[in-house]
């Protein structure tokens, strides 16, 4: 697959009035996907939730138009799926039947394929919150220098580090954290 993407800051009358545009546009036939800039966070979503199965797009979609910051969880996404072997799956809910399809009302599972632990993250879209397969300390996340990341008392015993997107600094922690999450399963 190729993709070739542009990017073009003015208003939409420059952009509009601008010939060079118009014949990039006239080379380059296919989807064209147009997102405005409203800040780090809260940009149009993309036409497709990465690593999201047709069936959990549209969940997940109305997910993220009620979280604070949807452009950082999808870039999160963005970033997390292109690793080898790494899928977003739905739940499968407990006494379902086995024909039933996953889940994707309230978190997605990042699990890298092959894997016997079963996911290195659990990822809430609605409140851009990433639960990672990390059972440290927070003596240990300060030791790595992160700052916006938190230990939980509760839930299952190894995924015990937990980060908001909020800003840049967050997601950044957040991916550091999840490459050890990843590495170690």
């Amino acid at each position: 697959m190729k993709v070739t993407v542009f990017q073009f800051e003015g208003t939409p009358e420059e952009l509009d009035a601008s010939q060079v545009l118009k014949e990039l546009a006239d080379q380059h036939r296919g989807p064209v996907s147009v997102a405005t800039n409203d800040g780090p966070d809260r940009g149009t979503l993309p036409a497709r939730i990465p690593g999201v199965a047709d069936e959990g797009q549209e969940t997940v979609r109305q997910l993220l138009g009620r979280s604070p910051a949807p452009g950082l969880f999808v870039r999160f996404l963005n970033e997390t799926t292109r690793w080898d072997k790494v899928g977003v799956h739905g739940i499968k809910r407990k006494n379902t039947l086995t024909d039933t399809p996953l889940d994707y009302s309230r978190y997605l599972r990042l699990r890298r394929q092959g894997s016997q632990f079963g996911g290195f993250a659990y990822v809430y879209p609605e409140y851009n919150t990433i639960n990672l397969r990390l059972n440290y300390s927070q003596q240990q996340l300060d030791e790595l220098g992160i700052k916006s990341a938190r230990t939980l008392t509760t839930g299952h015993q190894e995924y015990r580090v937990s980060v908001d997107l909020t800003d840049e600094t967050s997601l950044a922690d957040a991916l550091q954290l999840a490459v050890l999450a990843y590495n170690g399963t």
